[in-house]
């Protein structure tokens, strides 16, 4: 519905659409999470040109989300949830959960944001969390999102009761249904993301990979869940391990182009 006002030299006003809802109540959730950025800028210019070279191209998206989900189950820290009520304590998830931020456009021919879940993604191949993070831009958003959609649909009233139990009473229900992490990424449209609302422990993001192979990521921490020098760590090791999976990328490229010439 639109309100205009009478006067022409005044904009008009409109009800807050529903494809806009979630985004508003994950950025009010965000406002009690005491957050902060930690930056590494990493060398990534030989997995770039490999990932650039295959047949099958894998996207950062992908490799972020398998190679972190290694380091959340090596790193148990990565998969606490800080629970506020009704005594403060850190709930441990058993697995990681990757929450993956998707720009889509809707039915309704609305550009929106959804948010789809990959678990376990460290038990996948990078190619199978490919396949899983490319279903989310090309499968119906209810087959996905149906949760989100229905939240979408409620008075404001029961959409702040719903995310004060998940942000202040249950950690493994957040977990499920926000997971242990998130990756937003925009270094494909030439930006980085480096603030955003968080509503889990930690956050990724990276900017664009530079002509010389540098590449700036920001991991966006909970502090009440970890430090910064743990944070740190786990970036050091993320470039570790994206490094050290160029050799995988490699044999995948060639195992591909041998398929396609067969």
């Amino acid at each position: 519905m639109t309100m205009v006002s009478p006067s022409r030299d005044r904009g008009s006003r409109r009800w807050l659409p529903n494809h806009r809802r979630m985004a508003v109540d994950i950025a009010n959730a965000a406002k009690h999470v005491p957050s902060f950025p930690v930056h590494r800028r990493m060398q990534l210019g030989q997995v770039e040109t490999i990932r650039r070279n295959m047949p099958d191209r894998i996207g950062w998206a992908a490799l972020l989300t398998h190679t972190y989900s290694r380091l959340s189950e090596r790193i148990p820290e990565l998969r606490d949830i800080y629970v506020s009520k009704p005594v403060p304590y850190l709930y441990r998830h058993p697995h990681p959960i990757a929450s993956i931020t998707v720009h889509r456009t809707d039915d309704q021919g609305n550009e929106r944001l959804v948010w789809g879940r990959i678990g376990n993604a460290h038990r996948m191949t990078p190619e199978e969390t490919q396949k899983s993070i490319a279903s989310l831009s090309l499968d119906p958003i209810e087959s996905f999102f149906r949760d989100g959609l229905k939240m979408e649909r409620r008075i404001g009233p029961i959409r702040a009761m719903t995310w004060s139990l998940l942000m202040q009473w249950c950690g493994r229900r957040r977990a499920k249904h926000l997971g242990t992490f998130s990756i937003s990424n925009l270094g494909g449209w030439g930006a980085l993301n480096a603030h955003h609302p968080l509503v889990t422990a930690t956050s990724l993001s990276m900017g664009p990979i530079q002509k010389c192979g540098e590449c700036d990521v920001v991991l966006l921490c909970d502090h009440r869940v970890l430090d910064g020098a743990l944070a740190a760590k786990v970036l050091l090791d993320l470039e570790y391990s994206l490094t050290a999976i160029a050799d995988w990328l490699q044999r995948y490229s060639q195992e591909a182009k041998i398929r396609q010439a067969g």
